[in-house]
């Protein structure tokens, strides 16, 4: 069973295009505040918590396959985050974040994934069970979360590079 269209459908298509965005402009390289790391995780974990709302009759086994889906995520998220070559410029608060396709390819699938929510509504028919759909995004934020988590603290931990005059800040 599933939820016919209404403004959640529509919400959590917007966020994942927001969100897609703004991984964008952060995988294409460049220099960014430290914060704005922050952004992409925020917005992934309200997609999969609303995508998670939206699952009825919810059983323990749909709450566990969304578990799963985060701590695999994290985990992945976390050893990606450790490995990318980060600079900082802790006057400024920051970070050289370096070219890469994976933050892309998992803002693409949580945007595949709002769409799959968003024409299962639409058809009153779900495209894929709710709750893999839901376990999904749950993956792509807990990625996202311990990526910009790892960043954040190479950033920190890095020794101080001058940025602030190298590029303009996004």
């Amino acid at each position: 069973m599933i939820a016919s269209l209404s403004l959640s459908n529509i919400l959590t298509l917007t966020t994942a295009i927001f969100c897609l965005r703004v991984i964008g402009a952060q995988s294409s390289g460049g220099v960014v505040k430290l914060w704005r790391l922050a952004i992409p995780p925020c917005l992934a974990a309200v997609i999969a918590l609303v995508l998670l709302a939206g699952i009825f009759n919810p059983t323990i086994a749909h709450d566990a396959e969304w578990g799963v889906g985060a701590v695999l995520g994290a985990i992945f998220g976390r050893a990606r985050g450790w490995l990318m070559a980060v600079e900082s410029d802790q006057k400024w608060g920051l970070v050289r974040v370096p070219r890469t396709i994976d933050g892309m390819v998992i803002g693409f699938a949580l945007l595949v994934l709002a769409m799959t929510d968003f024409a299962g509504a639409a058809l009153d028919d779900p495209v894929i069970d709710p709750p893999h759909v839901a376990a999904a995004a749950a993956f792509c934020a807990g990625y996202l979360s311990l990526r910009a988590l790892g960043m954040t603290m190479r950033a920190v931990r890095a020794p101080h590079v001058e940025l602030y005059d190298a590029e303009s800040v996004r």
